[in-house]
C-alpha cells in the first residue's frame, strides 16, 4: 500500500509555481505527457504536478481565484474517519488553488480549516507546525514556503499514517485532494476548452491506478458507501478516457462530464451537499 500510496500523494499537489515567461509560448504549445519529468511505478508514468500545470499556465491565464471554493465550517459532522480523510486532503488542494490565486486570507483559513481536520483525525501534533508555517508564509507573501509547507503537510500526515498503521486513510486523503484538483482542473479547461489543455486529463492509467488502490484497501474501509461511490467515479472517469482514446482528443463534453463527476463526489464530503427538490418538482 505504501507504494500505491506515493502514487496518490505525488499527484495530489498539482497547483505549484508557474512558469513566469507565459507569453514566450504559443498557446497552441502541444502537451506531450511521455517526455515530463516522472515517476515510474508499475509502468505507469506519473508525470511531475508543477510540470503539468506550467503548460496549462503557458497555454492561458487561468482564473484560479474563481475556482477557490472553502466550504462553511461545522457543515460536516467531525466522527467519521473516512470522510475525514477525503475532507482533509481536498483541503490541502484547496490550499494549492488559493496559492496559484495569490489570496492570504483564503490560504490563512485553509491553514487553520486543516489543523482542525488533523486533530480531529488525531494527527494535531503533527499538522500544527505546519499550519503555523503556511499562515506565517501567507502572511508574509512568501509563496514558496507556503507550497512547501502544503507538501510537508501531506507528507507529515503519510509518514504518520504509516506509523500508525493506518495506510488506507492516508490514501483517500490524497485521493480526496486528486478528486478536488481533478476538479479545479476541468473548471479551468472548461472556461476556455482547447483541446491541447485537454490532454491534461488523458491519463487513465493513473485512474486505473487509483481504483485499484481501493480495491487492494482493508474491508471496513473499501466497502465504506462513499469509498464506493468515489471508486464509481473513477470508473466512470476511466470510461470517458477510455472512449476518447478511440478518437483523436478529449472533448469539451468529455471534460465536462468529469469535472461533473468529480463535483458530484466532492459533495459527499467536501462541498455542500446538493438540495434536495421540492416535492412538486420531484414529481415533474
Amino acid at each position: 500500500m505504501t507504494r500505491v500510496f506515493s502514487i496518490l500523494l505525488l499527484f495530489l499537489s498539482p497547483f505549484r509555481a508557474f512558469s513566469q515567461d507565459a507569453a514566450a509560448k504559443p498557446e497552441t504549445e502541444k502537451l506531450n505527457l511521455d517526455e515530463f519529468p516522472g515517476e515510474i511505478v508499475e509502468k505507469v508514468v506519473i508525470p511531475v504536478p508543477a510540470e503539468v500545470f506550467a503548460v496549462l499556465d503557458k497555454m492561458d491565464e487561468p482564473n484560479w481565484a474563481g475556482q477557490i471554493r472553502i466550504p462553511e465550517d461545522g457543515a460536516r459532522p467531525k466522527t467519521d474517519r473516512v470522510l475525514l480523510a477525503f475532507e482533509f486532503g481536498s483541503f490541502v488542494a484547496e490550499g494549492f488553488v488559493a496559492v496559484q490565486a495569490g489570496h492570504v486570507d483564503e490560504i490563512k483559513t485553509i491553514g487553520g480549516r486543516a489543523l482542525k481536520l488533523g486533530n480531529a483525525l488525531g494527527l494535531g501534533d503533527a499538522v500544527e507546525p505546519h499550519s503555523k508555517s503556511i499562515v506565517e508564509a501567507a502572511e508574509a507573501g512568501d509563496w514558496k514556503r507556503v507550497r512547501s509547507e502544503l507538501d510537508l503537510t501531506q507528507a507529515t500526515v503519510r509518514k504518520t499514517m504509516e506509523r500508525l498503521r493506518d495506510d488506507d486513510l492516508g490514501s483517500l486523503s490524497s485521493l480526496g485532494g486528486w478528486v478536488r484538483g481533478t476538479h479545479a482542473l476541468t473548471s479551468l479547461i472548461s472556461e476556455n476548452y482547447s483541446r491541447d489543455k485537454a490532454e491534461l486529463l488523458n491519463q487513465p492509467d493513473l485512474v486505473q491506478h487509483f481504483i485499484d488502490a481501493i480495491d487492494g484497501m482493508s474491508e471496513p474501509v473499501k466497502t465504506h458507501a462513499d469509498v464506493v461511490a468515489v471508486r464509481a467515479g473513477l470508473s466512470k472517469i476511466h470510461e470517458h478516457l477510455a472512449a476518447a482514446a478511440t478518437g483523436t482528443e478529449i472533448s469539451a463534453e468529455t471534460v465536462s462530464a468529469i469535472g461533473q463527476i468529480c463535483e458530484n463526489l466532492l459533495r459527499r464530503y467536501y462541498f455542500p451537499p446538493a438540495a434536495a427538490a421540492p416535492p412538486e418538482a420531484a414529481d415533474n
